[in-house]
Parts: structure tokens; sequence; C-alpha cells
């Protein structure tokens, strides 16, 4: 197995056995893999590989205090607001009509790292009038994470996300820390489990006829094998009419267990059918690892042609993201007029400032909030020179019978239609990008919808990752925005571009020390290159001149801090 690479052949060794017994993909970022393994050599008290290994196949501790190194427990209270919403609005009135008012809910949060997630579940459904009526699951692989979610003790970066004031009325403030109340707190039951492991779902550990599965963020860890038998447990674990909840990074599950998909306008979950009700499964999609696109691989890099940081020129209000190009379709509500693209000038010429957001960093000043670049009438992305940089002209961008027959289907509604005569929805991730891009020009609600599934058919590929970020921004939905960028640099944590838009975003959310962080990081990613290399996914822009656009901004930001300046 070609690992990367590695620093010392024991590293390799490691992870061959972890992917032996949790089903673990190999990690994308090797250098990040070996110093989380060193971490927790260093807490076993070994510095011998051979010894390590026997020391994981012996004391499951050591395995799962390896696992966290390797995985990310990131979450925060109400995490993707949407899901709770459905929660809310469409499964407990849909239990309530099918069950009566005296049916229990029972919800199972999987993999719950530090307890925000199942809290935040418990918490949704005490407002819902639910008190007496709920049976709150939560797992992890971390003993360590399962301490801290029944201790119920967080900060501020729990409580960052939208829906925050949600949770506030269940903490109480005790110097810097936030105390979870005891009514919610005894509505969660914590259990130790490895989802990768054939233990579950079972009468005794209460997974089982469960009316609501999150099982978010954590399939993209696993391999082909490991994923297709959890998808499995995850529909056997649901009762009839459950609803399994993923993330976005996640791979699909369609054709891997019968599992109804639903579509909605903020992504896709699934739904074990009712009795009765017919289920055509889908063939299941070619997802794996090596041929997703992992970071670093030369086959892995999506080009999209987007320039520097991508931020939009205009409002973030915008509810269009009109490319340069192509003509937008008649609605009922009127219809978005040709845009073009003047000269491109760099930050700060012309009175541009750094508060004013009108112009990103390298990037191109159009009208309507445009996002990003095209060739027109074919959606296909152009870097200056004409070429995709970094990678050969595609051939696959949508041809002009396909764009009609898209305009026709956006002016019937029907997104989706659209997204896949373009080829949104293609197996091939780059050409699935070049479709997004050209469906923007079209409608940029559509696009957002066919970028988000086409992220979840392709979890590995980190540019479709900050392509969504970019149309998310576009429409300013920076809070998605900010999720889908750190999902891109979760992927490929070296990707200049999405370390620029994530400094933008967090500025405007008032993070002037993660934006300035963000900021030094493009700019020692810059450096590390040579001069002149052009940048990926950057339309031809290089190295130097995206650190000099990430310094300027560093510079700007720490100049306004030190006189008192109001960021916004």
């Amino acid at each position: 197995m070609n690992w990367g690479p590695w620093s010392h052949p024991g590293y390799a060794a490691v992870l061959a056995l972890v992917e032996e017994r949790a089903g673990l993909v190999p990690p994308s970022c090797p250098a990040s893999a070996e110093e989380g393994i060193a971490r927790a050599m260093e807490r076993a008290g070994l510095k011998d590989f051979d010894a390590y290994r026997v020391r994981l196949t012996e004391d499951p501790s050591a395995l799962d205090d390896l696992l966290i190194e390797l995985t990310v427990g990131e979450t925060y209270f109400f995490r993707t607001p949407e899901h709770f919403e459905h929660v809310r609005s469409v499964v407990l009135p849909e239990l309530r009509e099918r069950h009566g008012p005296d049916h229990t809910a029972r919800m199972w949060s999987a993999a719950c790292s530090s307890g925000e997630e199942p809290y935040s579940i418990a918490a949704l459904l005490l407002g819902e009038g639910w008190d007496e009526h709920m049976a709150v699951h939560a797992t992890d692989v971390s003993r360590g994470a399962l301490a801290r979610a029944r201790k119920a003790h967080y900060g501020d970066w729990s409580l960052r996300g939208g829906w925050a004031d949600r949770m506030r009325a269940h903490l109480r403030a005790e110097g810097r820390r936030y105390v979870l109340s005891p009514e919610v707190r005894k509505r969660v039951r914590f259990s130790y489990l490895n989802l990768a492991l054939d233990t579950w779902p079972s009468a005794d550990s209460g997974i089982w006829k469960l009316d609501v599965i999150f099982c978010r963020n954590v399939l993209i860890y696993f391999n082909r094998p490991t994923i297709e038998a959890v998808a499995r447990r995850l529909h056997d674990a649901l009762d009839e009419g459950g609803y399994l909840f993923t993330g976005p990074s996640d791979p699909p599950l369609g054709g891997l267990a019968p599992l109804e998909s639903i579509l909605t306008e903020w992504g896709v979950l699934y739904r074990r059918p009712l009795p009765g009700a017919t289920l055509s499964l889908p063939v299941p999609a070619a997802w794996s690892p090596s041929s997703t696109g992992v970071p670093g691989t030369a086959t892995g890099t999506t080009s999209l042609g987007t320039t520097a940081t991508g931020l939009p020129s205009g409002s973030e209000s915008s509810t269009r993201t009109a490319l340069p190009g192509a003509s937008a379709p008649n609605h009922p509500g009127g219809s978005a007029a040709r845009t073009t693209t003047p000269a491109w000038s760099p930050p700060g010429a012309g009175g541009t400032s750094a508060q004013e957001g009108t112009r990103a960093a390298g990037q191109p000043q159009a009208g309507a909030g445009s996002v990003l670049g095209n060739t027109a009438g074919t959606g296909a992305p152009t870097s200056r020179s004409g070429a995709l940089p970094g990678a050969e002209t595609p051939t696959h961008a949508p041809s002009a019978a396909a764009m009609h027959a898209a305009r026709q289907a956006l002016a019937r509604g029907h997104w989706r239609e659209a997204a896949q005569h373009l080829g949104a929805l293609d197996s091939d991730a780059d050409t699935a990008a070049l479709a997004v891009r050209a469906l923007a020009n079209l409608d940029a609600a559509a696009a957002v919808y066919a970028c988000t599934e086409a992220a979840a058919r392709h979890p590995l590929v980190a540019g479709l990752r900050y392509l969504e970020s970019l149309l998310l921004l576009g429409q300013g939905r920076a809070a998605d925005a900010e999720r889908a960028v750190r999902q891109a640099l979760y992927l490929e944590p070296t990707l200049i571009v999405a370390w620029l838009i994530l400094g933008r975003v967090l500025r405007r959310h008032g993070d002037t020390s993660g934006a300035l962080k963000a900021w030094r990081e493009a700019e020692q990613l810059c450096n590390a290159l040579p001069p002149d290399a052009p940048v990926p996914h950057a339309d031809g822009e290089s190295a130097s001149r995206l650190a000099e656009v990430a310094r300027g901004e560093r510079s700007r930001m720490e100049a306004a801090l030190a006189a008192g300046e109001e960021l916004s």
C-alpha cells in the first residue's frame, strides 16, 4: 500500500494497523498524521514502532487514543442548524402524527465528541415539549471526549454557531466557562462505541429502532468497505420511517443500503422507508479515496480557475452569482443582466480599502456580485493564459445545447434537472466542477445545491468544497461559507486560496486573531513556493503575488487595530 512520503516506515506500519482495526483511510496530510502518532506514542510511553503496534493490538484504549489524533472532533452547539430545523419542523410533527402523543422520540448522536451535538438534540426536544418522551443516546470512540461530554463544561467556542442563543438558556456562567443545566444533562445517555466494529445495532445498547440518527462528518474517515458496512448498520439501527443525517463532507450512501435519499434545499438526508414503500436503489458511485482525488496526488486536484480569494465584488447580500460571459435565464421574478469584466487591478489600488470588501484580493472586479470567471457561453473556467493552471484543458465543459436545456429546466423551477443537463452530478469531479460554474451563470441558488451534492459525491476533493464556499459567500451566507472553506482546508491544508478566503470570512465575523492567523498561513505557504509558481485554483496568480495579497490584508488589519478603527 502506498502511504505517502513518510519519514519513517514505522508510521506506515502503524497506519496500516489502524486501517485494519478501525477502517480509517490513509490521511491526506502525512506530516499531521506523523505528529499525531508521535503524540500518542509519547503518551503511551513508547518510542519503538513495533512495540507500539503491539500495544495498539492488545490495549483498546491505546487505539482509541490514537484514533482521536487521526480524526477531528470539531463541534459546537446546533452545528448545521438546518438539520435541527428539519427535525423540529418535519420529523417531530410526523412522529406525533404517526405514533401519537405518547411516543418516545429515540435519537442517537454517533461520534458525539465533547457532547454539544446530543445536548443540542435534547435541548431541541425540551423546547418542543417532548420533556418526558425522549431518549437521546450519544456514543464516541474517545473515552476522553466522553468524559468531557459528561462533565458538560463549555467555552465560548462551543457557542459560535447561528443558533447559539437557543442553548444559552440551559447554560450557567462560571468564570470563563459555561456549565450545562442538569435538566439537559440528564436527558442524554453517553456510552463508548467504535462505529467500525460490528457490535451494533443492539437492543441492549439502545442503538436500535431509532427515529433520528446524527452521524455527521465521520464517514469521511473510513475506507470503502467500512463505509458500506456502517451504512448497512445505520439502516438497521433506524426504525421504519427513521431519518439519518450525515455531514456535507461525508460520502453519499445511495446504493449502499436500502435508504431513501431526500434532497432538500440545504443538502441530502436519508430515510428508512415506511412499510409498503418501494425504493429504487441507485448503482453505488465508485467512491474510494484513490478515485475521488486525495489532495496531494497528481489526479486529485480539481482546478477551478478561480482567482485569488474568489470573494465577490459587491455586496455579500447578493442573491445571484452572475458570472461574466453568460446570459441568465428568464424567471418569473425578472432576469439578470449580462455582466462584463473590467480590467483587474490589485487590492488597495484605486482607493479600495480592506474593510469595504468590494474587491477580493486578486479577484477581477465584476458586476452583480461576480464570484467566478468563465469562458463565454461554455461555463469553462479560464486563466489569463486561456488554460487551467496546472492542468490540461478540460474536455467536458457543458455544450451550448446543454446550457440551453439547463435554462429551460430552471425556467420550470427544476434545478436538479438543470444540474444533470450540465453534468454537475457527473462521476468525474472535474466535470462536476465545470458544470457547477456554468450553472452559477444561470442561477446562484441552484449552483449552491448542485455544488453541495457534487461535493458529497466527491468528499475528498478539496476544490469542490472551496468552490462551494465561494458560491455561499456570493449569497451572503458567510457562516456556511466558513464551514465549506474549513472543510476544504481539512482536506488540503496547503490550499492557499482557501486560507485567504477564510481570513476574509473571519474578519467579517469579528474574529481578528483568526483572520490574521489565516493570512499569515497563506503568506507562509506562498513563501515556501518559487516566486513565479502558479498557485492552484488561483487563475494563474503567482506565489509571490498572493504572498503580497496576504501580507497586505494582514498589514491593513494590524494598522486598523493599532489605530483603534472599527473593523467590519
